[in-house]
């Protein structure tokens, strides 16, 4: 008996040390945490606490559209010509309501265009199993992102992008509160730097990724779809999951990398060089639903709940003796410049949007 308690002993230790220990799973973006508490203004956000956010039939889309976690700001960059009222009123967060759903050219029709955008919406009272297998059976609901594409009727390839309002910061500081009132600088030291949008559609020290999981409601179309990520050098790269949305309800749908090697022996080893290099990340991109034109085409609807990764730590995760970025200031350099160029391209846009919205609603009846 001893020798084969020893024998098994043996076995697990060997499986253990030529097996990846250091795959991690994280949430990349979970739109349950995303529900709109606000308008922009702190004084009339809810807090996270608040009952109205457990409140799942109420789909305010009026008075809070914004998340105010998330909440930037682009009135810095509107000329002289806007009051200061219309500069404060212009800010945008990652709540479903502002994300955006675009055709490719030769599917933009004007009618699909028109008709084609995404919003907040709740699930009615389910049983959480049917989510994220949980038996927490207090749930009323949940908060997901629900988009609208019309896809033209003729009968050829097209594809629609779900993509946030902007590109979403890897090393934005929190400096609000959930309701979006200042924090004091205890609180921010609690909160810590260039932590804002984690978990909110970005994830950092990523290496190589093993498998994404989607949890994603079909209406039994077989269309397809895919997850955009944008890496720390910049590069954009698509994950298409393998299975058709031809189902019926809530699904987890799975994307796993081909090439992931799962025992540590087997891998080509090299050393990574560290500060400034040691903080890659990646961050969503958006969402891509193609349609073949073999399929059918008009409306067509699709909610999206959340999006977790299994990855490799790129670096081992430790306490420096040499606070490097203090010294040399290379990373939050290149993060204060990427942020300029992104605000002032996001500022561009929503501005033309603002003006947009005033002229309709001083021609509305």
């Amino acid at each position: 008996m001893m020798r084969w308690i020893s024998i098994i002993l043996a076995v697990i230790i060997s499986l253990l040390l030529t097996t990846s220990l250091f795959a991690k799973t994280s949430v990349l973006i979970d739109f349950d945490k995303l529900k709109a508490n606000g308008n922009g203004d702190p004084a009339s956000s809810l807090a996270e606490d608040d009952p109205k956010m457990k409140d799942y039939t109420d789909h305010d889309n009026k008075n809070r559209t914004q998340h105010m976690p998330t909440l930037v700001s682009y009135g810095d960059l509107a000329g002289s010509s806007f009051t200061q009222a219309e500069k404060d009123f212009m800010k945008i967060s990652l709540a479903a309501y502002n994300w955006d759903v675009t055709l490719n050219s030769s599917a933009a029709f004007v009618e699909n265009t028109r008709f084609s955008k995404a919003i907040e919406w709740h699930t009615k009272s389910v049983p959480v199993l049917t989510m994220d297998n949980t038996a927490d059976a207090n749930r009323e609901g949940f908060t997901i992102l629900g988009a609208r594409i019309k896809f033209p009727e003729w009968p050829y390839n097209c594809y629609a992008n779900i993509k946030p309002p902007f590109e979403i910061p890897a090393f934005d500081d929190i400096l609000t509160t959930y309701k979006g009132e200042p924090e004091t600088d205890a609180q921010k030291l609690a909160s810590g730097k260039y932590r804002k949008f984690d978990g909110y559609g970005m994830i950092k020290n990523v290496g190589t990724i093993k498998s994404i999981k989607m949890k994603v409601y079909g209406l039994q179309f077989q269309n397809s779809i895919a997850l955009i990520l944008k890496d720390d050098l910049g590069s954009i790269t698509e994950y298409s999951f393998p299975e058709y949305l031809d189902f019926d309800g809530w699904k987890e749908i799975v994307w796993t990398n081909p090439a992931y090697i799962d025992n540590a022996a087997n891998r080509n080893l090299y050393f990574m060089p560290l500060y400034p290099h040691s903080e890659p990340y990646v961050t969503l991109y958006g969402f891509r639903v193609y349609r073949q034109g073999d399929k059918i085409g008009g409306d067509f609807v699709v909610y999206i709940k959340d999006v977790t990764i299994t990855y490799d730590l790129a670096v081992l995760e430790r306490d420096e003796v040499i606070d490097n970025e203090g010294a040399w200031q290379i990373i939050s350099s290149k993060v204060i410049e990427a942020k300029r160029r992104e605000m002032s391209k996001l500022g561009q846009n929503q501005i033309l949007r603002f003006l947009e919205k005033k002229k309709m609603d001083q021609t509305a009846p």
